[in-house]
């Protein structure tokens, strides 16, 4: 804080250690995990947040789109406003599931990626019809039940599924289910607890 917010901030995972290259200083990094619940609109990531919330309760599960507001100020401060509060939640020694349209290149290369352990991502996914059913039964102005929109959502939606493992189908189990399927994946990834010395 001292040295101001452009300062280059050298990270050592392994270290638990935030060291500043300006001044010397030093700080606990805990370097816990972020889960990304990706997928295109339509796919369910809202739906299951609240489950899933429930489920995971040394998480902070929390849905990307509550701070959407900051992508005023573009979609990468908007991306790294998600890493820095991820490092704080760690901080008090919580790992962040975040439920959003997000992939693994646009977080890799933003200056709050440091802050962060390893990232894992997980795909909730639907048939293109049942996108298009839910799209369309939203309300107007989300503004996503045009046909371009739904093409466009189709598209991405298509690309996350080349390339995004695990996948979670939500149009054959109920969201409880996908909840339990997606806690079940947070879990065996998290780390033993780790504290500051």
């Amino acid at each position: 804080m001292d040295c101001g917010p452009s300062t280059v901030l050298n990270a050592d995972a392994a270290a638990h250690t935030l060291r500043c290259l300006r001044c010397g200083s030093q700080s606990w990094l805990p370097a816990l995990p972020l889960f990304v619940v990706t997928g295109a609109s339509g796919a369910g990531k809202s739906t299951i947040t609240g489950p899933l919330r429930s489920l995971l309760h040394g998480c902070l599960v929390i849905e990307a789109d509550v701070i959407l507001h900051v992508a005023a100020l573009g979609w990468d401060t908007w991306r790294n406003t998600w890493l820095q509060l991820a490092h704080a939640a760690a901080l008090g020694g919580q790992p962040t599931v975040l439920t959003g349209a997000l992939t693994p290149d646009q977080l890799e290369c933003l200056p709050g990626r440091k802050l962060i352990g390893s990232i894992h991502f997980a795909l909730l996914d639907c048939p293109d019809d049942v996108m298009a059913d839910r799209l369309r039964a939203r309300p107007a102005w989300r503004e996503s039940s045009s046909p371009a929109k739904v093409t466009e959502h189709q598209r991405f939606a298509a690309w996350l599924r080349a390339r995004i493992t695990p996948s979670f189908d939500t149009s054959t189990t109920s969201a409880a289910e996908v909840a339990d399927g997606v806690a079940a994946w947070v879990q065996a990834l998290l780390p033993d607890a780790v504290a500051p010395a």
